[in-house]
């Protein structure tokens, strides 16, 4: 059981955060959520809203995972790319795909209002191109969204315009999303949390799974100091799955990516750098993702590491990409750097599903979590009080495969392909 990690988000959150009980004694419930992340709060929201008695059980703090460290950026889409699905799946399922992407996205939007959550929440991201190459890709596929799925908010910036928004000479262009955005992570984690709690849901913390027993009546959680008996259970814990033993662990591969966070930028730098206030993701197979915090520092990650031992060359590797895309900012002073896990499919299309009647999960979001993981919840929370919904069919309908290797195995054979692919990046492939 562990604190947050000293990051920009955890020191910035003021007095939102308030501690939670430890789960003691023995507990009944109808929905039992175990993780206390985007994806568990948002299941256990959407399951008190149907008027079910909910309990969550996060093994931390709310919001401690990758809830609470991630790079804040909202997107559609998965990270496999509609098309690619549209090509091995057909149309239609990639049409329930993409709508249920955007719906995510509505989602962050939604919620933001109905329950007044404070998250810095902006508006606009840019995908940057590192190759000509790639840049024909972007303008290739804003035509093909454009006309295959009605979406109509991606501008093609070209190498002056894109210069001038991202104030960086790195890139050859990009595509300007106008539906995408950012927030301030553990805000509107926290957020989520006060939404559960008026909604009358039991919430405890620094409360660690130790077992899960399945009768046939129901499903018993329990911790080091008590249990909860639930109808039905949700687990949501992404790269942090490991020791439950459900039979879905080896379909994720958790990852470390690291983030740095500057002083403030003087006025000068912020007339020059994200004027616009938009994110930036660029087209390395290792991303840049970046932007300004509501307070002008520039939040900087992409360093990803499959091995989970190389810690300082991961942060080592971050500031390295920082001074590249932002020359000018090398100098300043980097206040905070964390890191933590994300959790990777072999596709990199989330997990979401059921074990059975009783056990549903979601998991291995890859980096489009900020979005993916609230639309899951609501996902999870109405396929457990109804029938099934056409939205788990289309998730259940893309087959996932365990990663090669067990848990020995994976990660080296990972770090591989991750390094082919660095690869051609360097050479612009």
């Amino acid at each position: 059981m562990e604190n947050y990690p000293d990051s920009y988000y955890a020191q910035n959150i003021g007095t939102l955060k308030k501690p939670y009980d430890q789960l003691i004694d023995n507990h009944e419930c109808d929905i039992c959520v175990v993780g206390g992340g985007f994806s568990g709060l948002s299941t256990a929201i959407e399951a008190a809203k149907k008027g079910l008695k909910v309990i969550v059980i996060e093994q931390n703090l709310f919001g401690w995972g990758a809830s609470g460290r991630n790079g804040g950026q909202i997107w559609n889409d998965v990270s496999w790319g509609i098309d690619v699905i549209e090509k091995k799946y057909g149309i239609k399922l990639a049409r329930q795909i993409w709508d249920i992407s955007q719906a995510s996205v509505d989602l962050i939007d939604d919620r933001i209002r109905e329950f007044g959550i404070e998250c810095d929440k902006k508006n606009g991201g840019i995908s940057a191109a590192t190759s000509a190459v790639k840049l024909r890709e972007y303008e290739e596929n804003r035509e093909y969204k454009i006309k295959t799925y009605n979406y109509n908010n991606l501008e093609l910036l070209d190498k002056n315009s894109v210069d001038k928004e991202i104030g960086s000479s790195l890139y050859y262009g990009g595509v300007l999303d106008k539906g995408a955005g950012h927030l301030h992570p553990i805000k509107y984690a926290l957020g989520l949390v006060k939404a559960a709690e008026k909604l009358n849901v039991k919430l405890y913390e620094r409360s660690v799974v130790t077992k899960i027993n399945q009768t046939s009546h129901a499903v018993e959680v329990l911790t080091d100091r008590g249990m909860v008996k639930a109808k039905k259970i949700a687990v949501c814990c992404n790269a942090y799955i490991k020791g439950l033993n459900l039979g879905i662990e080896n379909r994720i591969m958790p990852c470390a990516t690291y983030i740095v966070c500057t002083e403030p930028l003087s006025q000068n730098l912020q007339r020059e750098i994200l004027p616009n206030d938009y994110c930036v993701s660029d087209t390395n197979f290792d991303l840049n993702y970046y932007r300004l915090s509501d307070s002008k520092r520039m939040i900087f990650g992409g360093a990803v590491g499959y091995s989970l031992k190389i810690v300082e060359g991961l942060k080592k590797r971050t500031k390295r990409q920082l001074n590249k895309v932002y020359p000018n900012l090398s100098e300043l002073k980097i206040d905070y750097i964390w890191g933590g896990l994300i959790a990777l499919t072999m596709n990199r299309v989330p997990d979401i599903g059921m074990v059975n009647d009783k056990i549903y999960y979601a998991q291995g979001f890859s980096g489009h979590g900020v979005a993916l993981t609230g639309i899951a919840g609501k996902i999870l929370a109405e396929n457990m009080v109804s029938e099934k919904t056409k939205e788990l069919e289309a998730f259940e309908k893309i087959k996932h495969k365990n990663f090669p290797g067990g848990r020995l195995f994976r990660m080296p054979l990972l770090v591989t392909i991750s390094s082919m692919q660095r690869m051609m990046d360097i050479f612009n492939v």
